[in-house]
Parts: C-alpha cells; sequence; structure tokens
C-alpha cells in the first residue's frame, strides 16, 4: 500500500522511546511531537520504503529528551509498508552508533 495520510510514529533508540504525529503525501514527509518538528521526503517502491528525515527542536523543555540527544538530527531510513502499517529502521548522520525503529500506524487518509 501506498504510504499516504496521517500517521501515528512511535520512535525508539537504544537511549529512550517518543510518540508523534507524520504526515505522507507525494514522497513528502512533514509531523512532529510536543518538542520536535519533523521535515523529510521518501521514495517508495512496491512494499520497499526508503529516505530521510531531519528533526529539529521547536520547544525548549528540559524535560522532553531527544531520542538522540541532540536538538537537530537527520535520519536516513529504510523499510516497509503493509496496508495501514509501516516498519523502518536506520540511523541519525550526527549519531551513527545509535539505531533508530519506529513503527508507523494510519489514522486518516
Amino acid at each position: 500500500m501506498l504510504l499516504r495520510g496521517l500517521y501515528k510514529v512511535e520512535f525508539e533508540t537504544p537511549r529512550r522511546k517518543g510518540v508523534g504525529v507524520l504526515f505522507a503525501e507525494n514522497g513528502k514527509l512533514r509531523g512532529g511531537s510536543s518538542a520536535f518538528a519533523y521535515v523529510g521526503s521518501f521514495q517508495q517502491h512496491g512494499q520497499r520504503i526508503s529516505g530521510a528525515i531531519k528533526g529539529r527542536r521547536h520547544t525548549n523543555n528540559p524535560s522532553i529528551d531527544s531520542i538522540f540527544g541532540l536538538d537537530e538530527v537527520r535520519i536516513e531510513f529504510h523499510g516497509s509498508s503493509i496496508g495501514d502499517f509501516a516498519q523502518v529502521e536506520g540511523i541519525a548522520v550526527e549519531s551513527p552508533a545509535l539505531n533508530f525503529k519506529a513503527v508507523l500506524t494510519r489514522l486518516s487518509d
């Protein structure tokens, strides 16, 4: 299924877990959480997905820590889309030692 619509995104690194929302359409990704904004792009070939997304802090709240421990990161990812779900993994260019995983669950078109 084509990655398109509004998704809940649950993501994690060995440091911590986080949750946000992400809107996918025409190869573009836009979203955020209570402290971070996400902007990126993706390519899809059948069920396979790959792309990159930047995360950037928009709210200075010390109680909300980044899953990478950084206020700005660029994540390169790859994975697959099946029905209303997608699963991806990758790394942040600025912190390549931390593996990144995310599960996207479609909320709406």
